[in-house]
């Protein structure tokens, strides 16, 4: 109806203010409220790295992967991005961290190393690492 639509374009201009209740924000979020375009498209892409962590046990995101053909490792990475500027919305941004999401890839990939070069410590006793050589698939002599 005219006068549904009108609430919701209110609710959405409240919202955009910051004036609408806390408690109002919530209660349309839990019901899927869509605050707008982008709000959709972003929750879908949300949605897609959401699959990708089930299947691959992580959102470290390849800036190149395309999942369901959707450019999901850019989308990644402009999230990642607009969060250093300080620009992604704070409620964008705690539904990342809610999941586990990284916003340093390489932070993750580092942290991942050094587990492996403890590991090497704890069989050899000693970290010196040969260049050659791979712990679990990875090349822990190169890092």
């Amino acid at each position: 109806s005219k006068f549904l639509g009108e609430w919701v374009k209110n609710q959405r201009a409240l919202n955009g203010k910051n004036t609408l209740e806390q408690r109002r924000v919530n209660r349309l979020e839990h019901v899927g409220f869509i605050w707008n375009g982008q709000d959709e498209k972003w929750d879908e892409m949300f949605t897609l790295l959401l699959q990708f962590m089930t299947k691959n046990s992580h959102c470290n995101v390849p800036r190149s992967h395309i999942e369901q053909s959707k450019f999901l490792g850019e989308w990644v990475k402009n999230q990642r991005a607009l969060n250093g500027k300080n620009t992604l919305e704070q409620r964008r941004v705690n539904r990342l961290e809610h999941v586990g999401f990284i916003w340093n890839g390489q932070d993750e990939k580092w942290d991942e190393m050094f587990t492996l070069l403890l590991q090497f410590m704890t069989k050899n006793s000693h970290c010196n690492v040969p260049r050659s050589h791979i712990e679990q698939s990875k090349f822990l002599g190169e890092w």
